[in-house]
C-alpha cells in the first residue's frame, strides 16, 4: 500500500515516472558502490577509505601481545602516532622536522610531569636520605619539571608560548598557527 504524498504547495508532486527515475538512480548508485567494492577487494584500484593512503602514511607497529591472562599471543597493529606533534611529523607532507618533533616531544614530556597531580602518602617512619637508591617524589618531580618548562617559556614570545603550550602540552591541532609553531620549537631546539 503507497503512503499519500503531503500536498502543500512548497512540495512538488510526485508523479509515477518521478518515482521510477528516483528508484532508477538509487540502483544505478548501489552497482556503482558493489563494482567500485570488487575492485578495490581485488587490488584494482586503491582504497581511499580506512586502509587507504592516508591510513597507509601513519606508522604503525605489529607486535604480538597476550590479550587477556594466560592466553597465546596475537598479532596486533599499534599506531605509533599518539599526540598531535606524532600526527604532525609522520603524515606523507611531514609539518615539523625530525629536531622540531624531538623538541617538542621533550616539551611534551614536561609538560605532563608538571600538570600531573601528585599522590598523597603517608608514612610512620620517618624518611631519610639514607637509602641512596630513592626515586624523586612526585611534588619534586612536578616542581622541576615547572622550572624547566618556565625556562622554556621564557625564551619565547607570548604568541610561540601560546601555540606550544596548545600543540604540544594540550594536544590540540595548530590550525593556522603552524609557521608559529616551527619557529618556537626551532628556537626550543637551538637554545633550550
Amino acid at each position: 500500500m503507497s503512503v499519500p504524498q503531503p500536498r502543500t504547495p512548497d512540495a512538488p508532486r510526485t508523479t509515477p515516472d518521478g518515482e521510477r527515475r528516483r528508484v532508477a538512480a538509487l540502483l544505478r548508485a548501489d552497482r556503482r558502490a558493489r563494482l567500485a567494492a570488487r575492485d578495490i577487494a581485488m587490488g584494482l584500484k586503491p582504497d581511499m577509505g580506512a586502509d587507504g593512503p592516508a591510513a597507509r602514511a601513519r606508522s604503525v607497529e605489529t607486535t604480538r601481545m597476550e590479550l587477556a591472562p594466560r592466553t597465546r599471543p596475537q598479532a596486533v597493529r599499534l599506531t605509533r602516532d599518539t599526540c598531535m606533534l606524532d600526527r604532525l611529523f609522520y603524515r606523507a607532507n611531514a609539518a615539523l622536522t625530525a629536531d622540531q618533533h624531538a623538541a617538542g616531544l621533550r616539551f611534551r614530556a614536561i609538560w605532563r610531569r608538571a600538570t600531573r597531580g601528585g599522590r598523597l602518602v603517608q608514612r610512620y617512619t620517618p624518611h631519610t636520605g639514607a637509602g641512596g637508591g630513592g626515586t624523586m617524589e612526585d611534588t619534586e618531580a612536578s616542581v622541576h619539571a615547572r622550572r624547566a618548562m618556565d625556562r622554556a617559556l621564557s625564551l619565547l614570545t607570548p604568541a610561540r608560548a601560546r601555540v606550544v603550550c596548545d600543540v604540544c602540552g594540550m594536544d590540540e591541532a595548530p590550525g593556522t598557527r603552524i609557521r608559529t609553531l616551527h619557529m618556537a620549537l626551532d628556537i626550543l631546539h637551538e637554545r633550550w
